[in-house]
């Protein structure tokens, strides 16, 4: 039997299931190259609940849920960056056991509708070199890298690279 699987956007009272998703896929993702106490420290000075309450409100960020059977198990977050005149999908997080359900990919089309409908014609993305599955999956959708930053959680950086992808059809 197929779950029940629904996107939305997300609402103030999704703050608490979308930390539990950023917590387990981070660890999930990140732990073989940043120690859990740096993970730990960027979630709690970033996305402690009531930052994603707040963010819930700006209109800067475009967020979207994953949520299976009452549960969230993905959340979508992008950014019109008025600043760098760029539109970012800055996070696509699904939990483990609800990975393989195309979900990644819903978000991804999600995240272009997003941005032709606020007027850009291309999406950036930014990948942590180490995360080899996520770097693949976003070439194997088109998108080119072109520069490289330093991010940091805590007390460890890692080379952070930022891609493109022209939205022309």
């Amino acid at each position: 039997m197929t779950p029940n699987l629904i996107f939305r956007k997300w609402k103030e009272e999704d703050a608490a299931g979308v930390r539990r998703v950023l917590q387990l896929s981070w660890f999930e993702a990140y732990s073989s190259f940043i120690p859990k106490e740096d993970l730990d420290f960027y979630l709690d000075k970033t996305y402690s609940k009531p930052m994603l309450q707040e963010m819930s409100k700006n209109p800067d960020y475009i967020c979207y849920v994953a949520e299976i059977e009452n549960t969230i198990g993905g959340w979508l977050k992008l950014n019109d960056n008025k600043s760098e005149k760029r539109f970012y999908l800055s996070s696509i997080y699904v939990l483990p056991e609800f990975q393989n359900m195309k979900i990644g990919e819903k978000f991804y089309h999600i995240a272009c509708e997003e941005a032709l409908r606020n007027g850009f014609k291309e999406i950036y993305v930014g990948v942590m070199v180490q995360n080899i599955r996520a770097l693949k999956w976003y070439q194997k959708l088109g998108f080119t890298f072109f520069e490289e930053q330093p991010f940091t959680m805590g007390n460890t950086s890692v080379p952070h690279l930022i891609g493109k992808k022209n939205l022309n059809k």
